[in-house]
């Protein structure tokens, strides 16, 4: 993402990334005065010092979920590394799709996507508008406004007039549907989300957090709002005014308080990788290389710098770890960067485990061996981890900036 803005005229040194339900977090944090919950009543002060709440960030394909709790100083601590799935609004999308396959025949349908895309654009913005507003208790039918073009399809396709079924009727350019039928498409992606927001309830770290903040488009449906609500009745359920824009507008309040995040909870194991000597009763023959004074050394040892699921602190630095050439001619040493979903990785070839980057470092004077120490430390500011490697004889450092919210 920072590459293709770069590349897009934006300067680097001004760039700065931000994570959305932090940013949400943010914008939320700055609302003047009271929030609205979702009973329709209002709460002053939710996000006080010392509130822990539950940040569901609701979009179209993607849940984020994190747990943060208010500070003393009013930065904002992370509790609960954010984590999601693919629950999003375009699953309600999805399966009004699939009824209007079952509704026309998918080839009808597919005939009317290829003929008249902006009629089928038209048939998914009026979906939409109808997705936000269907209320779980919802009676009789949800008119929904479809194009011609759709009728014409089914008869080119089948020969035949599209006609009503027991869970929609057409009139004319009307589909009256059944509000169950409507309610229905919602039911997946809403049992996912409260399931998974109970999984995190259940956790003894998030213990005493009492309020949970609904941003995103896809929180903007009565229908999941009430799902929430439901499922978690002791809970204050919070919806920002313009939940959908919360992100947006809290990305650019994070832009000038940075620092208002104080602390994050790292989604994974970080390390170098690295040849470590050999141990006989525990490392795999096919790692065994011998160096050049005989010893023998195993390659593509993981050396963790910093554990999945540690908290971090903004701009803390890690305890420096020093590395060494393998080879007494080198006048270079690689660098890589990994990163484990495991908490203590032996090797990188581990399942779970992943290249991250790579630093290259230069290495002067090969007279001195393998006697030139290069110290490595990883550096958390913002939302960006940095690498620097400095090499011990020289005082010459050399960094790279990666992404640490990935």
């Amino acid at each position: 993402m920072r590459e293709s803005a770069v590349k897009g005229g934006i300067r680097n040194r001004q760039l700065i990334l931000a994570l959305e339900p932090e940013a949400a977090s943010v914008y939320c944090k700055h609302i003047p005065n009271e929030l609205k919950v979702a009973d329709g009543q209002t709460t002053i002060d939710a996000l006080s010092a010392g509130t822990k709440y539950l940040i569901l960030d609701a979009g179209g394909g993607t849940i984020d979920i994190t747990v943060q709790e208010v500070q003393a100083d009013e930065s904002i601590k992370q509790l609960y590394m954010a984590n999601g799935g693919d629950w999003g609004g375009t699953k309600v999308d999805l399966a009004f799709e699939n009824f209007l396959e079952e509704f026309a025949g998918k080839p009808a349908l597919q005939k009317f996507r290829e003929d008249d895309k902006g009629g089928h654009l038209d048939l998914q913005r009026e979906f939409e508008i109808k997705k936000r507003t269907i209320k779980s208790d919802q009676k009789g039918k949800l008119t929904i406004r479809v194009p011609v073009s759709l009728r014409e399809a089914h008869k080119k396709v089948s020969g035949r007039d599209l006609q009503s079924n027991n869970l929609a009727k057409l009139d004319k350019d009307k589909l009256r549907l059944e509000s169950s039928a409507a309610k229905d498409m919602f039911a997946d992606p809403c049992d996912y989300i409260v399931s998974h927001l109970q999984k995190i309830f259940d956790d003894p770290k998030v213990k005493g957090t009492d309020t949970i903040l609904m941003v995103g488009g896809f929180s903007e449906s009565l229908i999941l709002q009430d799902a929430v609500k439901k499922a978690f009745p002791s809970k204050i359920v919070i919806i920002p005014p313009e939940a959908g824009l919360a992100v947006l507008k809290g990305a650019v309040q994070f832009g000038f308080e940075p620092k208002v995040i104080s602390t994050r909870v790292c989604k994974v194991t970080y390390g170098i990788a690295s040849s470590i000597l050999f141990d006989e009763e525990n490392d795999p023959e096919d790692k065994r290389f011998t160096d050049e004074h005989g010893n023998d050394y195993c390659s593509g040892r993981f050396s963790k710098h910093v554990e999945i699921g540690q908290s971090i602190g903004i701009d803390e630095e890690i305890e420096e770890q020093s590395y060494s050439p393998v080879s007494s001619d080198q006048t270079s040493m690689a660098i890589d960067v990994w990163t484990s979903t495991n908490k203590n990785p032996r090797y990188t070839d581990e399942r779970g485990c992943s290249l991250h980057g790579k630093i290259s470092v230069k290495l002067p004077d090969p007279k001195l061996g393998v006697k030139r120490n290069v110290g490595v430390k990883m550096i958390f500011g913002k939302t960006e981890l940095e690498v620097r490697a400095i090499v011990k004889h020289t005082g010459k450092s050399t960094a790279a900036k990666f992404d640490f919210l990935r």
